[in-house]
């Protein structure tokens, strides 16, 4: 990837990488405000450079996916068999290892601390094990009982982040916000996907979606289209989001 432009002596993209840099730089850099960032996922210390990085960048942050019942469970909230990295470590960059439910309480006290908003679920759509079902239990609160696992978001949690979303100029998303590869866990990432293509359209919002699962997911409901940009960047997205240069970047040159 970097060889090629050092013995050539230049460095250039072609219009796809072009068009990825151009419009990351648009929310690393100076990005229209309010700006959210909607990070799903399963793992917490899978996406912890990516929230210690934006949380210096957005307004509003809003947490989804199976990560979500971690913070959730770093508040105290009863989750259940829902998964979480509780008895899990991160080394950090100083080579010490961190509990990961003690990461999560972290990073919420870095985000109030410097006045970003965070979103967490309300309510989750539930079932007693990982398996399509006709009759999904539906919560009245973010606690969950002890023998059901979250696969979902629920019904309130989908009304209070399309407010939150809709309520923004700048929206960048990586991660979904439930099991969407099963019906019917597909309802919140669908609706995530359905408001940020609405705002995309309606009221001009810059809309990126940062590759991997939530470009399958925003392909599978049919707004991927609408957005500003979808990335097919994958893992280097996220290594972008996360404040890393990369390699085939950094050998590129304005000649």
């Amino acid at each position: 990837m970097t060889c090629l432009a050092r013995v050539m002596g230049h460095g250039a993209a072609g219009y796809l990488m072009a068009r990825e840099i151009t419009y990351f730089a648009k929310v690393l850099g100076e990005p229209v405000r309010p700006m959210v960032a909607i990070v799903g996922g399963a793992k917490v210390s899978d996406k912890i450079l990516l929230l210690e990085n934006m949380l210096q960048r957005i307004d509003k942050l809003v947490i989804g996916g199976a990560m979500a019942y971690t913070f959730l469970k770093a508040q105290g909230k009863d989750i259940g068999k829902s998964y979480c990295e509780s008895g899990q470590s991160f080394t950090d960059k100083y080579g010490e290892k961190v509990d990961i439910v003690s990461l999560a309480a972290n990073l919420l006290t870095k985000a109030k601390q410097r006045g970003v908003e965070v979103f967490l679920p309300v309510d989750h759509v539930c079932h007693t094990e990982c398996k399509a079902t006709e009759k999904p239990l539906v919560t009245e609160d973010a606690n969950v009982p002890s023998e059901y696992m979250a696969l979902d978001i629920g019904p309130k949690t989908v009304k209070m982040y399309e407010d939150a979303v809709s309520a923004c100029k700048t929206c960048i998303w990586n991660g979904p916000m439930g099991v969407f590869e099963i019906p019917p866990y597909h309802t919140g990432t669908f609706a995530i996907a359905r408001c940020m293509a609405t705002q995309t359209k309606n009221a001009g919002m810059l809309s990126i979606i940062g590759g991997g699962d939530s470009a399958s997911a925003a392909e599978k409901s049919g707004h991927d289209v609408s957005m500003s940009h979808v990335s097919t960047g994958g893992g280097a997205s996220l290594e972008l989001l996360e404040g890393k240069e990369l390699p085939g970047i950094g050998v590129l040159d304005d000649k």
